[in-house]
Formats: structure tokens, sequence, C-alpha cells
């Protein structure tokens, strides 16, 4: 059926199954889906019959919909008709393909149309890696389509925990734009975008055709380091017949250890075509090597810190909160006096069977609010906030979240010397519990709160192991040079005895790279290659400045965050170490 109204044409079209939204434009799959728990095969198919399955909704969570208790399979499917209009659109000529959107899908997909893979996005068990925050667009060529007939979308899922199913707000399929049908994809191998040897870094991408014309233009390399400053370029002509594939390559020698940021981009003028993508990767990275920037009275202004953080009565209170009890913890507010007589508190989970237990202290990011953890693990967790986070806002606004700064004039009270000194008083309160075992008491946290747990270690002999996600608080001299920080600037025009030499030396005493050779336990690092917040290359300079057991974790397409998959690798790696005997 043709249509040839200047204006869009609504219908609504009916196949034994929910009602779907056509317009010229593009098909609406928003509303009803067939859903099933469990897992087969044969649920991908189009003659499958699904009248038995449940209706649900797409954009809410199974959970919200009779199947509360149900983490693992599920799968989707939805009948629709696809116009024959839509092979008139202009985009659809160039592209000879649809696009299908299915948004948001928590946590893991694999989606078909009438029978044949279209897509997929994250990994099913048993190597799970969850994509949630991923948003699903998939190209279906033409040739798949039953244009004027019954179409199947079908869609198999893989919940890990919490909501599942299709979550997100937009789910429509229309006309696909040529460069949607054109991807130049980092082909990474498995690796994780680190190359230790001295060696070229060779590097590898994928330019795909999937239009049905054949594609002439020029590909174009470029590399930076990450400090923005351009170290080679690379040009070369290319011609990709339609339906083909082309593995590329450029092969790089960079002139130092550090991380360096690849740009690979191809431009058809002719085709009106552009894709690019450019990806960091680490070049030696176990050979960064950062001078440390500590001030001759580096050690007497942390030992003098601390003296004073002891004068301190710490004023322990610990007010019980049954409402928050699990089955596993009873759970207390917890208040102290740390540096300054400035009052701090947090939550305390303490084990409910008898005996001893190791104790986590977990510590914020940048502004976040700690609240129990809620684990099972037999073990006692403290969740504490630093002055100006969560419920410690007694004495130290919270607002504006501008902590960085806050005394910043002077390395006498600035404001991470208070916050160090806080953890340090968290410590003390684990260590004066009958039930904590002293000689197993670990500090974890991500971004700030991985900068606080190196912080702790280095500081507090009696932290067993440290845990630090995507670290902040990482050698300030190349902090500044390879991350854009406006309010700094600011900060530092507002007066005019303010230097960036004035600034990065008050920062020195609390920069955890002068820190880092007083850790005295097992540390676990994790970092994302792409990380602009905390770039990694920070990360390493701390890294390998640290003496006693480590390792460290990165993940190659990761910017300030870390997957699901690192959250139970550091689980397991924390139980491990507390269970170990002894420590080395």
């Amino acid at each position: 059926m043709h249509s040839r109204h200047p204006l869009p044409v609504i219908m609504i079209l009916f196949l034994g199954g929910p009602l779907v939204a056509v317009s010229a434009q593009t098909i609406d799959l928003a509303g009803a889906w067939r859903f099933q728990p469990g897992d087969h095969p044969t649920w991908s198919q189009p003659q499958f019959d699904d009248s038995q399955w449940t209706t649900i909704t797409a954009g809410k969570p199974w959970e919200e919909q009779g199947y509360a208790d149900h983490d693992g399979f599920g799968w989707y499917r939805k009948r629709i008709t696809i116009p024959a209009r839509l092979r008139e659109q202009s985009r659809y000529r160039l592209s000879g393909s649809l696009w299908l959107s299915l948004d948001r899908i928590d946590d893991v997909d694999s989606t078909w149309i009438n029978g044949r893979r279209v897509g997929g996005t994250g990994s099913f068990p048993p190597d799970y890696v969850s994509a949630r925050r991923a948003r699903r667009s998939y190209p279906v060529p033409g040739n798949l389509i039953r244009w004027g007939q019954a179409n199947v979308i079908a869609v198999r899922v893989y919940d890990g925990q919490n909501a599942g199913g299709l979550i997100g707000r937009r789910f429509q399929i229309r006309a696909a734009t040529l460069r949607e049908v054109v991807p130049l994809e980092w082909d990474l191998r498995g690796g994780n975008g680190l190359f230790t040897d001295p060696g070229p870094i060779v590097f590898r991408a994928r330019l795909r055709n999937g239009s049905p014309h054949p594609l002439t233009g020029r590909l174009h390399w470029t590399v930076q380091n990450d400090e923005g400053k351009s170290v080679a370029t690379r040009s070369q002509s290319l011609t990709l017949p339609a339906g083909a594939a082309q593995p590329i390559e450029h092969a790089f020698q960079p002139p130092a250890p550090g991380f360096y940021k690849i740009g690979c981009a191809f431009h058809s003028p002719e085709n009106k075509v552009k894709v690019a993508f450019s990806k960091f990767v680490g070049h030696q990275p176990q050979a960064i090597v950062a001078p440390l920037t500590r001030e001759p009275d580096f050690d007497a202004f942390w030992k003098q810190t601390l003296e004073s953080l002891a004068e301190v009565k710490p004023e322990f209170t610990s007010e019980r909160r049954s409402d928050l009890d699990t089955d596993h913890h009873e759970v207390y507010e917890v208040s102290m006096r740390s540096l300054g007589n400035v009052r701090v508190r947090g939550w305390y989970e303490k084990p409910k069977k008898t005996g001893t237990f190791p104790a986590l202290l977990r510590v914020p990011g940048y502004g976040q609010n700690m609240r129990p953890s809620g684990g099972p693990a037999p073990i006692a967790v403290f969740s504490f906030n630093v002055r100006g986070h969560g419920n410690s806002q007694d004495d130290v606004p919270g607002k504006p979240a501008n902590y960085w700064v806050r005394g910043l004039d002077d390395k006498r009270g600035y404001y991470y010397q208070g916050a160090y000194a806080d953890c340090v008083r968290a410590v003390d309160f684990l260590a004066s519990r009958p039930e904590v075992d002293p000689n197993h008491i670990g500090v974890t946290g991500g971004s700030q709160g991985g900068g606080l747990s190196l912080a702790t270690a280095a500081l507090d002999k009696r932290i067993s192991l440290c845990a630090a996600d995507i670290p902040f608080l990482c050698d300030w001299v190349k902090y500044f040079k390879a991350s854009d920080w406006p309010e700094m600037d600011k900060w530092i025009a507002e007066k005019p005895e303010r230097t960036w030499k004035s600034t990065l030396r008050t920062l020195s005493y609390f920069d955890t790279l002068n820190l880092a050779d007083r850790i005295r336990c097992p540390v676990l690092v994790s970092l994302g290659v792409q990380d602009g917040v905390c770039p990694p290359s920070t990360v390493f300079a701390v890294y390998n400045r640290l003496e006693h057991r480590k390792q460290l974790r990165a993940y190659p397409n990761a910017a300030h965050s870390i997957p699901a998959t690192h959250r139970a690798l550091r689980t397991d790696w924390i139980a491990r170490e507390f269970t170990a005997p002894g420590r080395d």
C-alpha cells in the first residue's frame, strides 16, 4: 500500500496481538508485548505460537508487572505490519535498511526479526556482562522484512538482579540513515586497552558497508596524547563494496609510556556519509613514573595532623535503627567527633551472629550520601560520610559541593586534611568495637572514595586491605594537564596571590601519589581506560608507586564507572583477603 499524502497518515494495525501505531515516518513499538519468563531457542522463530503468553508493557520492569521475584531469562515478542511505503523514503533508498530502537534493556539482550538475529548488547551467562545503561539500536536489512505482512520481533533478555526487561521510553522502527548502516567499530580482540610491550601499538578497527551502494572515500587516523597534543596523523583512500566489511589497521609507535587517544574517521563526500570514533589506549602504563611532589615538611604535616586528631575525644554514639535491619545485620547510625571537633556520621551494620568479624569501611564519592549497604556477607560494614557528605553536615555544609577548593589557600584547614582525618577516625570507631577483628579492617570506595581509600590505607596501619575504584586525588600535576576543570581556573583567578604553583603546592600534601609508598596492605585498583574525570595516567602514576602486593583491573570501554562484573570481582577479592591466614 502506497501513500502520497503530504502529512503523516496514522493507522492502527491489529495482527492477533497488541495494537501498533504507525506513521509515515516511524512505527511505534511501545505498549503491549507478549512476555514469557524462561528460555528456549524456538521462541525466536516467527512461527512460534505465543498466544498463551502474558501481555506486559514495554517501558516498565517485569517486576512491576507480575514477576516481582524473577531474575534470569525472559522473552518478549511483538507482531507488527511494516507498510511498503517506508521503502519510498529517501533514507531507505540510500541505506536499504530499517532502524530498530529498543532503548534501555536491563541487563542483556539478543534481538531477532523474523527469525534472524539483528543485534545484541551485553553478554549472557556464563560470561555475564551487564549492559543495562546502553541504548539499543540495530540495523535491519530490508530483505529481511515482509513488507505489508506480519513481522515478528523477538527479544531474549537476561536480568542479573533488581529491575529487568524493556525499561526504556522509546521503542520504534523507522528507515535507517546511511550513516547508521555504515558502522566504524573498534576491534580490541578481547584486550583491555593496555599495551604493555615497548613496540608499536597496532590499532584495529572494522568498517562495514551495510548499504546497497559501494562507498568511496578517505580514511583518516589521528593520534593525540592525553594532554590533547597531536602526535601523528595519517590518511588513505578506501573503497568499500556494498555489503562488505573491511578490517583496517594503524600501527603507531608511541614516543613514551602513557595514554594516547587514537581517532579513526571515514568520509565519503560523494555518498554524504562520515563516520568516526576515538578511543584511549595505554602504552606501557606499567612504566609511567610521575615525580613525587612532597614538600620538605610533608611527613611532619601528617604526623602533626594525626596527633591533633588524637587529641579530639571521639565521643562515639550509636543509635539503633531497627527499621533498617536486615536478616543478617543490625543497623546503627553512628556519630563521632573528628579533626577540628567536627561531628561526622555513618551507618554501622553489625552482624547478628556472635563472634568477631572482619570489618569494611565504605567511604563516599564526591558529594555521595553513603547509606547502609544491605549486604549479606558475614562482616561488619561501616558506610561512612566524611564531612559535608550525607548525614555529616552538622558542622560542614554539603552545598555548594565545592569541596576541592574549600580552604585550598593553606594546607592547614584545607578540606581534604579534615576528610582524610575523618576516615582515620572512622577506623578508630571500628577498632573500638568488640565484635570487629582488629587485624582485618578494610577500606573501599569509588572516585573520591577511591582516593580516600588509598589515603586511609596510607595514614592508618590498621587497614589490612584497600579496594580503590576509579580513584580521584591522584597525581595532581598530571591531573590538570589531562583533564579540564574551568572551576579551578576560576578559583585561582579570583585572587591575585593565587597561582597554579601555589595551588599545586597545597594539593601536594593530599596527593595520593605522595602517600602511596606508605601503604602496607594488599590493594585492588580499577580504572576506566576512557575516563576523563579521573584519567588513567594519574591512576597508574599512583599504582606504580605501591610497594606492597597489588592488582589492577582496566576496563577498555569504561569511562568514569566500573562494570557490574568488577563489583563481583571486588567482593570476591575482599572475601579472599579477609579469610587469608595473616598479612604478608
